[in-house]
C-alpha cells in the first residue's frame, strides 16, 4: 500500500470497545421475546446499522412485523451500555497523529446521530473529526456492506479511493470501504473474516493489523519521521 491521501475510521470496535455492549443489548432484547442470538448471529450484526440489524434480529425470533417494537425495545438496553465505552488503547494518539500531520481523516459509521451523541458525551475527542459520516446521513441510501457510506467520505474529502486507507473490524465494513475501492486496515483477530475477504477482493489491498499503533508506525515509516 501507499501512503495514504486520507484515512477513514469505523466507530465501533476499531476506535471504541463497543461491540460486546452491542451484542449485549442485541442478546437482552432478543430475551425479551425468549429468544438467544449465536455467535454467528451476532457477527452478521456487526458494522451494521440498528434498522438494518433489527431487520436481521426480528428474522430470527419469527417477529418480522415488529421492527418498530424491536427498535423501541433495543434502545432501551443499549443507552445504558453505550455511555460505558471506552477507546482502543492508541486511538486517541492515533487521530491526534493524523491531525498534527495534516493527513486527512473522517469518521464512517453505522452509528445514527443519537448514538454517536452518546458515546461521545464521554469521549470528547471524536469531535476532533471534522468530517463525519453516520448511520442517518440523509445523504446515504444505504448502510454497510454497501459502498455508499465510504463513498460519500471520498466525495467530500475529494480523495483517490485508490490511495486512501478503511480500518474496519467487521466484515460489512470491511466489504463497504473494498467496494468503494478502498484499501482495508483489518483491525481484528478475526482470521475466519480475513481469510473470507482475502479469497473475495485483492489481498494486495488488505492489510491486518493487531495494534492500532502498528498505523502511526507505518506511516512514520513512509514517510520518514
Amino acid at each position: 500500500m501507499e501512503f495514504p491521501e486520507a484515512i477513514l475510521f469505523d466507530l465501533d470496535g476499531v476506535l471504541l470497545d463497543t461491540e460486546p455492549l452491542l451484542a449485549y443489548a442485541w442478546n437482552e432484547t432478543a430475551k425479551e421475546y425468549n429468544h438467544y442470538l449465536s455467535n454467528d448471529n451476532l457477527l452478521q450484526l456487526k458494522g451494521r446499522r440498528r434498522r438494518d440489524c433489527a431487520k436481521k434480529v426480528c428474522k430470527w425470533i419469527n417477529k418480522e412485523n415488529s421492527i418498530e417494537e424491536l427498535l423501541i425495545t433495543q434502545k432501551l438496553k443499549v443507552d445504558k451500555q453505550l455511555s460505558k465505552a471506552k477507546p482502543f488503547k492508541g486511538a486517541i494518539d492515533l487521530i491526534k497523529f493524523c491531525i498534527n500531520t495534516k493527513l486527512p481523516i473522517a469518521l464512517v459509521t453505522s452509528s445514527s446521530s443519537q448514538s454517536f451523541k452518546i458515546k461521545s458525551s464521554s469521549n470528547s475527542w471524536l469531535n476532533l473529526f471534522e468530517t463525519k459520516i453516520l448511520g442517518d446521513d440523509k445523504f446515504i441510501s444505504a448502510g454497510k456492506p454497501s459502498p455508499d457510506p465510504y463513498l460519500r467520505a471520498l466525495k467530500i474529502l475529494d480523495v483517490n479511493p485508490f490511495k486512501t486507507w478503511v480500518i474496519e473490524d467487521s466484515y460489512a465494513g470491511s466489504v463497504s470501504g473494498l467496494r468503494a475501492g478502498c484499501n482495508l486496515i483489518f483491525f481484528s483477530k478475526d482470521n475466519e473474516i480475513l481469510n473470507k475477504l482475502i479469497n473475495e477482493f485483492n489481498q494486495e489491498k488488505i492489510q491486518k493489523i493487531n495494534e492500532l499503533s502498528e498505523i502511526i508506525y507505518y506511516l512514520k515509516l513512509y514517510k520518514g519521521f
